[in-house]
């Protein structure tokens, strides 16, 4: 059976490793809530496959997990006798022998105060079941009540494994997984016999070559098989969400606009001039929407709902930032993307106008520049020279503005591309994000329905 990982990936369509959105790390996270949350859900009838039972001697008060206890029993020295559960108020009242409620070795009580469950009577050897939430690693591929990691084992008959605390039991039912040098042992299932807090061994398993990686044991049973797949569809609802969450660090940021080309300055020509020459044009850079700052600004923080940051260009970032990670609005987050867009490509049409402002002044003010040289007809060489090179350096700047022009509708081009493709990208994955919240749901109300 695949890894829950690979089910994950495959559902999401997300490469998950050990610096994506979402980590390795956070996926067993997202994996270990999805089985708490479903065991949280499941009917009665069910508990008993996720707990696990434990012993104590009554009068010693042992601390529990989850404190979901399903049922509790004494020893009375020849059988088991169920306990009767009262409040931690009354334990007082059942050591009396003339109250209806005294506790007996045949009719023992308990009760569950600061986290840790008491028999009474005391000395009795004691024994109870209770819900354990299992830990679901993103390389496991069965759930149970214990999973472990970077397990070592020794090229030995029989091959003794080694796991500091592991919590195993002798009769415990494992699978095995992930071992990179012992290979033979994946997949295989046995039972345990406990050695020892920090070893036990497999029966039946006896390989080579010795294992100083680690691979995964899991026990088996503590969760119900058929509610396996609602955890992969948590832990993919949640990869998604996390993966959302990170577009608006992924938006580019790349657009920088190169520097306005300089307007060359009229010459000084002689007092016997005829006219005079106005001020060349200058091209200017457009402003959409009346806004106060230039395209490349940089990015400010805006709150949702107020009036100057929904016309505020360099605001509406942050603002989709909020929409995605604070608010998880996706429609809202959507919307705001596509405003962006709408944006650049309205400046980039107020562009091509503000360049054919420019190239209609440009051709009037060299009609100007000719005629006032034919009229003056240049009584001094000098100032024949000065115009030619001033219609020159005209020339050349006006080759300028086009050459930025064109530069700069490249760029903007480019980035709307890139700013398309992430809104495109988010919303595939708020798309799926919806149908699998709805394939979960129902899945979890199939459970609960029995």
């Amino acid at each position: 059976m695949a890894t829950f990982e690979v089910q994950v990936e495959g559902l999401t369509s997300l490469s998950i490793d050990g610096s994506s959105a979402p980590t390795q790390n956070e996926l067993t996270q997202f994996l270990t809530d999805g089985a708490k949350e479903i065991i949280n859900h499941l009917p009665k009838h069910l508990l008993p496959l996720c707990s696990s039972e434990q012993s104590f001697t009554s009068g010693s008060a042992d601390t529990l997990s989850t404190g979901k206890v399903l049922s509790v029993f004494r020893s009375d020295g020849d059988i088991k006798q169920p306990c009767r559960q009262i409040d931690s108020s009354y334990k007082g009242r059942v050591l009396d022998s003339d109250d209806m409620d005294y506790a007996t070795v045949t009719d023992p009580v308990y009760y569950i105060e600061n986290n840790a469950v008491d028999v009474i009577p005391d000395g009795g050897s004691v024994t109870y079941s209770e819900v354990q939430y299992p830990a679901v690693a993103y390389g496991d591929s069965v759930i149970g009540a214990i999973s472990l990691s970077g397990v070592r084992a020794t090229a030995a008959d029989p091959t003794v494994f080694t796991k500091s605390s592991h919590g195993l039991s002798t009769g415990d039912v494992v699978k095995l997984s992930n071992f990179t040098e012992m290979t033979e042992i994946n997949g295989m299932m046995g039972t345990i016999t406990k050695l020892d807090a920090n070893t036990f061994e497999v029966n039946g398993v006896s390989a080579d070559p010795e294992e100083t990686t680690g691979g995964n044991v899991v026990k088996l049973g503590g969760f119900p098989d058929e509610a396996e797949h609602l955890v992969v569809l948590f832990g993919a609802i949640k990869a998604l969400q996390n993966k959302m969450g990170s577009k608006f660090s992924e938006l580019p940021t790349d657009i920088t606009l190169s520097t306005l080309p300089v307007a060359p300055v009229p010459p000084t020509l002689s007092s016997n001039q005829i006219g005079a020459l106005g001020t060349a044009p200058l091209y200017t850079a457009p402003k959409v929407g009346g806004a106060t700052e230039e395209l490349t600004a940089t990015i400010e923080a805006a709150t949702a709902g107020e009036a100057t940051d929904k016309y505020d260009f360099s605001r509406w970032f942050d603002l989709a930032a909020d929409y995605i990670e604070d608010e998880e609005d996706i429609e809202l987050a959507q919307a705001q993307i596509q405003k962006i867009s709408t944006y650049l490509n309205a400046y980039a049409q107020a562009m091509q106008n503000q360049m054919n402002v420019f190239n209609d002044a440009n051709v009037e003010y060299q009609a100007e520049l000719q005629r006032v040289t034919e009229n003056a007809r240049l009584s001094s060489q000098d100032d024949a020279q000065l115009l030619q090179k001033y219609s020159s350096e005209l020339g050349a700047y006006s080759t300028e503005v086009q050459i930025y022009q064109a530069d700069a509708s490249t760029k903007i081009q480019n980035y709307s591309a890139k700013i398309q493709k992430h809104n495109t990208d988010y919303q595939w994955l708020a798309g799926q994000y919806k149908q699998l919240k709805e394939d979960y749901a129902a899945g979890l109300q199939r459970l609960i329905g029995g």
